[in-house]
């Protein structure tokens, strides 16, 4: 497919999803546990009408793909599989659930791994931002092309940091200008795409290829780096069971931040 009809199809997923769940977030219904996801984790009442939503727009699409997704883990709609369609129906589902002004939904399109992702879109259900990415065509916010910052010192740093391996240097405001945590992985790896932080940290082997798989591309296609502790590309499958640590920074504090991470 061309880069406007990967787009048109993410962001039909998007707009059915907004529309779907604009009545309960913030609500009570929302949080309402239903069962265990494909993923290992407890589906939310919000969860599932958001990838209900997202179904009924691509199953009304037509193509043959396969659909990986946190709650039902993996559905082959068609006969032969064009691409690979990875959903995290709300990323940030507490912050939805809660109120709290910071949840989007990523899609990533691509084959086998996290490494074969071709295109990332992520929407921002609070402000409407749109982040997308092609590879080997950039990154863009709403239309313009967006870049990863320039700081290359640790204590210009502001760094997204949920937690690190045991025995390691902490990183907190001693050795990095700033450090924060929203909860929303995705959204939190944009930011790091367009240069609003510096660095993401998450080294508690709990993160999932549907919270980074759209936001890795984008990160990178801003001019970022994205590997696991060890410094090496992440190639995790696309298997809503697999779980990752993560560094994603501007790469010019990268080798620093493994030291420290």
């Amino acid at each position: 497919m061309s880069e406007s009809t990967y787009y048109e199809l993410c962001n039909n997923v998007a707009l059915a999803i907004e529309k779907a769940v604009s009545g309960i977030i913030g609500k009570p219904e929302a949080g309402v546990t239903l069962r265990i996801g494909a993923d290992g984790t407890p589906t939310e009442k919000i969860d599932e009408v958001a990838e209900n939503a997202a179904l009924r727009v691509l199953e009304k699409d037509g193509r043959s793909m396969r659909f990986v997704s946190e709650e039902l883990g993996e559905k082959i709609l068609g006969d032969e599989p064009e691409f690979t369609f990875v959903l995290d129906p709300i990323d940030g589902t507490f912050n939805a659930v809660n109120n709290i002004p910071f949840f989007c939904v990523p899609i990533a399109i691509g084959g086998s791994d996290l490494s074969d992702i071709s295109y990332g879109y992520v929407k921002n259900l609070v402000n409407g931002d749109i982040y997308i990415a092609e590879r080997g065509k950039g990154a863009f916010l709403n239309g313009k092309r967006i870049h990863v910052s320039d700081h290359s010192d640790l204590s210009e740093l502001s760094v997204i940091s949920y937690s690190q391996r045991p025995h390691a240097l902490p990183i907190n405001n001693h050795n990095v200008r700033r450090v924060r945590v929203y909860g929303c992985a995705a959204l939190e790896l944009c930011y790091i795409a367009s240069g609003i932080f510096d660095a993401f940290i998450d080294m508690r082997n709990m993160l999932r290829i549907t919270d980074i798989a759209a936001a890795k591309l984008i990160v990178e296609e801003a001019g970022g780096r994205v590997t696991d502790w060890n410094g090496d590309p992440l190639t995790t499958a696309l298997d809503v069971r697999q779980r990752l640590n993560m560094i994603a920074s501007n790469g010019r504090a990268h080798d620093k931040l493994l030291e420290l991470a």
